[in-house]
């Protein structure tokens, strides 16, 4: 029922197996990077939740912005690691996925936000 080839892709005479961790440090750095920009938007609403009444400027467009430019960024070094350096590991590709839908919702909601005047 199963052969060798089963759990690996053959296209054009070369065999690509698939690792579950990214072998490469670019691909590491890809996932712990998706990390950071999904844990910004948990840890960013805590601080300036906990230091509101003691630094205003936690409480305007700055902690929204931080949030926004870390994930972009997440999202871009993903996109660059699985598609130009070629890191195809799956969680390469689970924490590409994720970040890049992330960050366009929380782009998304910080601009309408900004031009709504909210």
């Amino acid at each position: 029922m199963s052969d060798s080839r089963s759990s690996q892709l053959h296209g054009s005479g070369v065999q690509v197996k698939r690792d579950l961790v990214p072998a490469s440090p670019v691909g590491r750095w890809a996932v712990v990077l998706a990390v950071v920009g999904l844990g910004a938007w948990v840890v960013l609403p805590l601080i300036s939740m906990q230091f509101r009444e003691t630094y205003p400027v936690t409480d305007t467009w700055v902690m929204p912005a931080i949030g926004v430019v870390v994930s972009d960024a997440a999202a871009v070094f993903n996109i660059l690691a699985v598609w130009h350096w070629e890191e195809r590991s799956v969680l390469n590709i689970v924490s590409a996925v994720l970040i890049v839908v992330a960050a366009v919702f929380f782009t998304f909601i910080v601009v309408a936000e900004g031009l709504a005047g909210v």
